[in-house]
């Protein structure tokens, strides 16, 4: 009983120090410039528009996936609470269920109920850099990588036998309404249990069959379900990634497949410890003592295998990569696995184990410190954005198009055209098409209007199709701060020149105190 209560002592402290980490060492509550697509949502859904990007418009799905912002926005409809506040805090709450789904799995499947070793692995977890910033980002980060490690917890109890594959198969498929590639590692995880089970042939093979057909049939609902509600079926965000064909048929620049392999390989250059660590156990240790953790492995494998495929498309930034660190982290604990089965002796074992636990967790707060520089930009990044919406929020019926649909369209409140395309189904349908630019002009003449205010950066890192300025009349329609002026402050400024709010624009963002000038 004392050993229990010292441990749940233990657990407890490597919470508080996380939430501290969380909370303190990064910009807490989240202030990335995307977070606040997500609170624009939740807000107007919240006040009685769910899933509308501009009020009275009609809904669209532009949100990464549909769970975690329908839940954000009950809560915030519910408790009345600032939406930016239940947002973060929400992250939290999943990054702190997903340390104890860890630990419980660890505690119950892994380490023969031995709850000393079982910190290890969130240890390696809350001193990582990528880990802390998925509970700032204000994003559906943290639910995900919460259903990756409670899936690796119900791998525990799945059984070829029954309704275990029936089951399996319908949470797998339910997830993608967390995140469209959530699936894969659930799919994957579950399948190799199956797979890799003390069962016949026959009997494997029956179960890994209807658990595929299963979670295929439960996507199907669930993405039917999507659609009624928001008008689509995957996220404008996903149906803008997953054109894979120039991947496959090698038309990508040369340069684009020598950032595929930078990225992914310094990102396993993070993960080597734990790798080294999943190998050596897996080598030394027999397949009776490894089975419960192959599948672990090879799901990960298979997520990190898919993240490849898409680093053209999208910014695999950490939080697509933090799956393949939550399974690895078990690493951790199959090699305690292995000290127990070596002539080592236990004390020596643990020693050895809690050394590993501590280089890992010296290592990362150096990244902390670096990465903590990075984060701390956040905080200011935008802010002349949300300078400008600020201001833009008190003229009656203005509109505004942006590349940056983050702090701008947040703080306006305003009609917002999302030039990008994640949260506009004409941009996202027609954007690749070669007459995309009168397309467009027709498109802002005939159905949203031409927005009053037309805002972006300097120098965007975007392509062309975001740029307003490819419309036929754009130089004849709209005045901007051209010249030293745009690179001064590094904002491109336009005013519809024949718009009713024109005059009002103007005076406004004079006083911002941006510096904005206009010819």
């Amino acid at each position: 009983m004392k050993l229990h209560y010292q441990r749940s002592l233990l657990l407890i402290l490597v919470l508080a120090v996380f939430v501290w980490l969380a909370c303190w060492f990064m910009p807490f509550p989240a202030n990335f410039e995307d977070s606040y697509i997500m609170y624009r949502y939740a807000q107007n859904g919240a006040d009685g528009f769910p899933y509308e990007w501009n009020r009275h418009a009609g809904t669209v799905q532009g949100m990464t996936g549909v769970a975690w912002v329908t839940l954000v926005t009950l809560v915030t409809r519910v408790t009345r609470l600032d939406v930016i506040d239940v947002n973060s805090y929400g992250c939290l709450a999943f990054s702190i269920l997903t340390l104890l789904a860890i630990y419980a799995t660890a505690v119950r499947h892994f380490t023969a109920r031995n709850g000393w070793l079982a910190i290890c692995p969130l240890i390696a977890l809350i001193s990582s850099p990528f880990f802390i910033r998925a509970a700032s980002n204000g994003l559906e980060t943290s639910i995900t990588i919460f259903f990756v490690a409670f899936s690796i917890y119900l791998l525990g109890f799945l059984r070829t036998t029954g309704t275990h594959p029936l089951w399996a198969g319908i949470f797998s498929g339910l997830t993608v309404l967390v995140r469209p590639d959530l699936p894969i590692f659930p799919l994957s995880l579950f399948f190799f249990g199956l797979g890799l089970a003390d069962a016949g042939k026959a009997q494997r093979i029956k179960s890994c069959v209807v658990l595929v057909v299963f979670a295929f049939l439960a996507a199907l609902c669930a993405l039917f379900a999507v659609s009624l509600l928001t008008g689509t079926a995957l996220p404008l965000a996903a149906s803008l990634k997953f054109a894979l064909t120039d991947l496959l048929l090698g038309r990508l620049p040369g340069n684009q497949y020598r950032f595929i392999l930078g990225f992914q390989l310094a990102f396993l250059g993070h993960l080597l410890p734990l790798v080294i660590l999943a190998l050596i156990s897996t080598a030394f240790l027999d397949r009776n003592h490894s089975k419960h953790y192959l599948p672990i492995y090879l799901a990960c494998a298979v997520y990190f295998a898919y993240l490849f495929t898409v680093l053209p498309i999208v910014d695999v930034a950490y939080r697509f990569q933090l799956p393949v660190l939550i399974g690895l982290s078990f690493a951790m604990v199959h090699f305690f696995d292995l000290i127990v089965k070596s002539p080592v002796s236990r004390k020596q074992g643990i020693a050895l184990i809690l050394s590993i636990t501590a280089l890992l967790a010296i290592s990362n707060v150096n990244r902390l410190y670096s990465d903590r520089k990075e984060a701390e930009f956040f905080i200011v990044d935008h802010t002349p954005y949300e300078t400008i919406g600020r201001a833009l929020r008190d003229i009656p019926g203005v509109s505004i198009a942006s590349p940056e649909a983050g702090k701008l369209a947040f703080y306006s409140q305003q009609k917002f055209f999302d030039t990008v395309g994640l949260n506009d189904l004409f941009v996202a349908r027609n954007k690749k098409r070669e007459n995309y630019a009168a397309l467009l002009s027709d498109y802002l003449r005939t159905d949203f209007g031409i927005p009053d205010v037309y805002v972006r950066p300097f120098r965007p890192e975007i392509d062309s199709y975001a740029f307003l300025e490819i419309i036929p009349e754009f130089d004849k329609i709209y005045e901007c701060n051209k010249g030293g002026n745009a690179e001064r402050i590094n904002l491109v400024v336009c005013i519809y020149r024949f718009g009713p709010q024109a005059t009002a624009v103007v005076s406004t963002l004079g006083k911002t105190g941006l510096g904005i000038e206009f010819p």
